[in-house]
């Protein structure tokens, strides 16, 4: 969860990985002086490994878990499918690796909890989750937002390379809300992405790791439908390269307009912009 405060003391939040990626852009873009929050009272700092979820990956992992178990945690298996896929084979599936977590791990109840639940199936298999009925929850991406177990102290991400780094970081903030040492793991199919999951080995700062997405898959199209991609209005400036320059651009043009809101003591810089096209379809 990214946590921002303004000067006036108002904190806002942000949780999706679309919300952290636009939170980047509009601080790039701000009007007002943002700074980074502490962690909530309560927090703990959370350790994160990146691996290869080969065999021995696998096997490396879950005799972490095992150890977790024995000590008394609580551990969330995310998937990033809910049925195995044949046009996706190299996915794992929560329904599908279920039952095999329940014998790998037998002794440890296990639940299941995905997006196709009906609303009082899901609540259920929280509410064991929390009071402990269950000690492994073995979920999709539906966990991303909204759930608080302060003592869950273990979550694996398997095929992690299918999710955004944004929502990586919203996925770990799950662990890490109570007293218990906490650890995220994230498994990969693809051994060509462990260099972008360990960038969540290296930081939990939310800005940072929003410049990294924002480096990976640019800032977007604010006003259509495409997800990533560069902004049609910098013709030569990258907002993930360039945003020092066009952060001081922004500063000194708030000096201007504070000596000269209708910029008549600067009658140059008016005849330019005036022939410029509108930065946006929506005009000036």
């Amino acid at each position: 969860m990214l946590f921002l405060r303004l000067n006036a003391g108002t904190s806002i939040s942000a949780g999706s990985s679309s919300q952290l990626l636009i939170g980047r852009f509009r601080h790039r873009h701000r009007h007002r002086h943002l700074r980074l929050a502490h962690l909530p009272p309560g927090r703990q700092p959370i350790e994160t490994l990146a691996l290869e979820g080969n065999d021995a990956g696998l096997e490396t992992v879950f005799q972490m878990m095992r150890d977790e178990l024995i000590d008394g945690g609580k551990v969330y298996l995310v998937y990033p499918i809910i049925d195995e896929s044949e046009q996706l084979p190299q996915l794992r599936a929560a329904t599908a690796e279920f039952d095999s977590i329940k014998q790998k791990f037998e002794g440890y109840p296990c639940g299941l909890l995905h997006g196709r639940l009906r609303s009082d199936e899901k609540d259920e298999a929280l509410s064991s989750f929390r009071s402990g009925e269950t000690r492994i929850l073995v979920s999709t991406q539906v966990i991303e937002i909204g759930v608080d177990v302060p003592d869950a102290s273990m979550m694996i991400v398997m095929n992690a390379e299918r999710f955004g780094i944004s929502q990586l970081h919203q996925l770990r903030g799950r662990v890490g809300r109570g007293e218990r040492k906490s650890r995220c793991i994230f498994l990969t199919s693809t051994p060509s992405a462990l260099p972008r999951l360990m960038v969540l080995e290296k930081s939990s700062d939310g800005f940072y790791l929003a410049n990294a997405d924002l480096l990976l898959r640019g800032p977007g199209n604010l006003l259509g439908k495409k997800q990533s991609g560069h902004l049609p209005e910098f013709p030569i400036a990258r907002l993930e390269i360039d945003g020092g320059i066009l952060q001081e651009a922004h500063l000194a043009a708030l000096k201007v307009l504070v000596a000269s809101n209708d910029l008549a003591l600067y009658p140059r810089l008016k005849v330019e912009l005036s022939m410029r096209q509108p930065l946006c379809i929506l005009g000036d």
